[in-house]
């Protein structure tokens, strides 16, 4: 397994995931990945629209990492659009370790995790908003909440390929700080809150953030990417521009949550990753993981590259750290 550098969060970029739930990452990604990558989701557009997709309507490709059992696209009709699965890209997989993003996320939530979903997004002009403000989480139920405070879950990174440089180009719009505060109240009352924030009403408001307190569409250049925290409240608005908004979007969670865009890998996929990336994967090694609560050193490699130590020797550490908070 080759050596990797897991880049650390700066005390800035700490300070802003605290106070306001997301990062961006300006170039994330060089100006030829973004090409390789662009070629990638172009093909699975065009792939689309050969099994009778519209070109205007959204374009959701799921497992873009893994290849379908029965062909190049697998199709579900969901209420966000057509759900494909494509053949495997292992430019998409180059993304899963990549040193822009993963020693913040090991940072976030550890190093046993794994990832959950990988996707890609092509969202066309639109006059009317491509989705509503809601927090990610599980469904239909959210992650439970503490005092008001709901845990980080998972981490969604989104890799951003074109340029959002200006607003209402579909961009991605938060709500800063709501993943501590909540959805705000809103001075044009409870029917509009609710309007925005159904799943079947949402498109009846042509500026769906328009009078959000604190709303806030976030302009990106292609290759940046956006990290933010599950209970962040967000959407995203109408897109006036004449580009179609192509993005990527990986979710991290810790190695005892269930696969999100798969069951589980296939032998072809698992035969080109080293262990770091089987782990990514989700592919334990052991005979008795424990559902991935208590994993051993080859099921997690990424802990001991990560913090230095062993997976016993973390847990014990982190367990004294508390105890040590505790007595002070």
């Amino acid at each position: 397994m080759k050596t990797m550098t897991l880049k650390r969060m700066s005390p800035e970029q700490k300070h802003q995931w605290n106070e306001d739930g997301y990062l961006i990452i300006k170039n994330a990604l060089s100006a030829e990945e973004v090409a390789e990558l662009v070629a990638e989701v172009d093909r699975l557009d065009e792939a689309s629209q050969r099994l009778g997709r519209d070109p205007d309507t959204l374009l959701h490709a799921v497992n873009i990492i893994d290849a379908a059992t029965e062909g190049l696209f697998q199709s579900v009709q969901g209420h966000a659009g057509t759900i494909l699965r494509p053949e495997p890209s292992e430019t998409f997989l180059n993304l899963i370790d990549h040193p822009s993003h993963l020693g913040i996320i090991c940072e976030l939530i550890g190093a046993a995790i794994q990832l959950s979903w990988a996707e890609a997004m092509v969202r066309a002009p639109s006059s009317t908003p491509a989705n509503r403000w809601h927090k990610d989480g599980s469904k239909p139920y959210y992650f439970a909440s503490v005092d008001g405070l709901t845990p980080l879950q998972w981490a969604r990174i989104g890799f951003f390929l074109t340029d959002v440089s200006g607003p209402d180009m579909g961009n991605f719009t938060v709500i800063p700080g709501s993943h501590r505060s909540g959805f705000p109240k809103l001075p044009q009352g409870m029917e509009h809150a609710l309007t925005i924030t159904s799943f079947t009403r949402f498109q009846q408001v042509e500026r769906i953030d328009a009078g959000v307190p604190g709303a806030r569409q976030l302009t990106l250049n292609a290759g940046d990417a956006v990290l933010f925290h599950n209970a962040l409240w967000h959407c995203v608005p109408r897109n006036t521009s004449n580009v179609w908004r192509k993005n990527l979007w990986y979710v991290y969670t810790p190695v005892w949550q269930r696969l999100g865009d798969r069951i589980e890998n296939s032998p072809e996929l698992l035969a080109k990753c080293n262990p770091v990336r089987r782990q990514l994967l989700g592919a334990m090694v052991g005979t008795s993981t424990n559902g991935g609560i208590h994993p051993t050193d080859e099921d997690v490699p990424l802990v001991r590259l990560f913090e230095g130590k062993n997976f016993l020797e973390t847990m014990s550490a982190v367990d004294e750290e508390y105890i040590r908070s505790t007595q002070q």
